[in-house]
C-alpha cells in the first residue's frame, strides 16, 4: 500500500514537472513571432471561411434529381459563390428498407448524380470529398425519406 502511494505521488511530481517544462516554451512563440518584419507581415493574407450544408432527398429506390432538388441545388450554389468554394463533401445516405446491396448502390448511385452536376457547374473534381453512409433505419415516414439524400457541406473562403 505504502508502495502503491509513493509511486502516485512521483507520477504526480513528474507531471508537474512536465507542465511546467511546457508552459515555459510557450512563451518563445510571442519572442519569434517579433522578429518577423513588419513588410512581412503585410504581405501575408488571410483566408475567412465559412461552412454551409443543405440536404437534397431522393424517392425511394431511385437516384434521379427531381425539379425541386435541382431548385434547391441552383439556390444554395449561387454561381457568384463558385469561385469561392473551398471544397465541397456529398455525404450519402439510404434508408434500410428493401436489400442492403440496392441501398449501397443507391448511396453511390446518388453521389454520382450530385457530383456530376457540380461537374456541370465547374467545380473541379479535386474540390469534392464523397463519404458513403451505410443504409440506416428509420423509425418513421420522415425520418426514411430523409435518410434518402445527399447531403452537401462546403466552405466559402474569402480573403480577409
Amino acid at each position: 500500500m505504502l508502495w502503491i502511494s509513493l509511486m502516485l505521488v512521483g507520477i504526480g511530481l513528474l507531471l508537474v514537472w512536465f507542465w511546467k517544462k511546457s508552459s515555459k516554451t510557450i512563451n518563445i512563440v510571442p519572442f519569434v513571432r517579433k522578429s518577423f518584419t513588419q513588410d512581412l507581415e503585410k504581405n501575408t493574407t488571410v483566408m475567412e471561411s465559412s461552412s454551409l450544408e443543405f440536404a437534397i432527398l431522393f424517392g425511394a429506390g431511385t437516384s434521379e434529381l427531381e425539379k425541386q432538388s435541382l431548385d434547391r441545388l441552383r439556390k444554395n450554389l449561387d454561381p457568384s459563390l463558385l469561385s469561392q468554394i473551398g471544397y465541397i463533401t456529398l455525404i450519402g445516405s439510404a434508408d434500410a428498407s428493401g436489400h442492403l446491396t440496392t441501398n449501397r448502390r443507391l448511396v453511390k448511385e446518388r453521389i454520382s448524380v450530385v457530383e456530376r452536376y457540380l461537374f456541370l457547374l465547374g467545380i473541379p473534381k479535386e474540390k469534392i470529398r464523397k463519404i458513403f453512409l451505410e443504409p440506416s433505419f428509420g423509425r418513421s415516414p420522415e425520418e426514411r425519406r430523409l435518410l434518402r439524400s445527399v447531403r452537401i457541406q462546403y466552405k466559402i473562403e474569402t480573403l480577409k
